[in-house]
């Protein structure tokens, strides 16, 4: 359209017209249709990035949902063993009475991986993470080893030290004056140890990690939450749907 009638302008539509003046006659014509091509190039850039937007809120949307419902599977699988572990700690304070208590043998899980923490990274999660939250995952990725740790110690304890005494027979875990045998003595140390970092991770991700994911997920503003009290903050979280089936099992029950 704007080609033909500089075409025609330049030619002269009767014949006689000056360019300048053809020029003249259109030129409103001319200044409506660049305006039409600049709101046309304009709309599509920003149906562009609103789209891309509401992408980057679709996938960050999934992903809390993704860490809300793993995280409450740790924090299930943590208590599980935490129970386990007291009762680890009970035959502890007998030791330490120079009751001269049986030692179970036990197996301790850390059923977490942090594959998705790791996820969070990946580029199309980490464009659509706010600095706060990709923080948090740095954090939650050492605070899940540091779980991982003393459970293998003390599983390890149980397979090579525990395991084989009972398996022969022999079940004399106490010397003549009534202390640990020196292969058994990390035992007291090993089980508060794990005991404590699995209190730690519960703390964290209890109070800290899963509210925070659920308000996110709810719409609220955390520097908002930050000045709520808690009691709202705990009737707010009373209403949040999770997103998670209960249809599977808690795998550490099923061991």
């Amino acid at each position: 359209m704007l080609w033909n009638r500089l075409r025609r302008a330049r030619e002269g539509e009767d014949g006689s017209a000056s360019l300048g003046t053809t020029l003249a006659r259109n030129l409103p014509f001319f200044a409506i249709e660049l305006v039409v091509v600049f709101v046309g190039v304009y709309l599509a850039f920003e149906l562009g990035n609103r789209r891309e937007e509401a992408s980057e809120r679709e996938i960050a949307l999934k992903y809390r949902d993704a860490l809300i419902c793993d995280f409450e599977m740790l924090v299930s699988s943590l208590q599980s063993e935490e129970q386990k572990l007291r009762r680890h700690l009970e035959v502890v304070k007998e030791i330490e009475e120079g009751r001269r208590p049986d030692i179970p043998v036990g197996e301790f899980y850390h059923l977490h991986d942090d594959m998705l923490l790791q996820a969070g990274f990946d580029s199309q999660n980490f464009e659509s993470l706010d600095e706060r939250l990709v923080v948090n995952l740095v954090r939650g990725r050492f605070a899940l080893r540091s779980v991982g740790q003393p459970v293998e110690r003390l599983n390890a304890l149980m397979d090579h030290v525990l395991l084989p005494m009972q398996s022969g027979g022999n079940q004399g875990y106490y010397d003549g004056d009534g202390e640990l045998l020196p292969h058994l003595e990390p035992y007291p140390r090993l089980v508060r140890q794990t005991l404590r970092a699995n209190l730690t991770l519960q703390a964290i991700v209890r109070g800290d990690a899963l509210p925070s994911l659920k308000l996110e997920r709810m719409g609220v503003d955390m520097d908002d939450a930050l000045q709520m009290p808690r009691e709202e903050i705990l009737e707010l979280l009373t209403g949040f749907d999770s997103p998670c089936e209960d249809d599977d099992p808690d795998p550490a029950e099923s061991q």
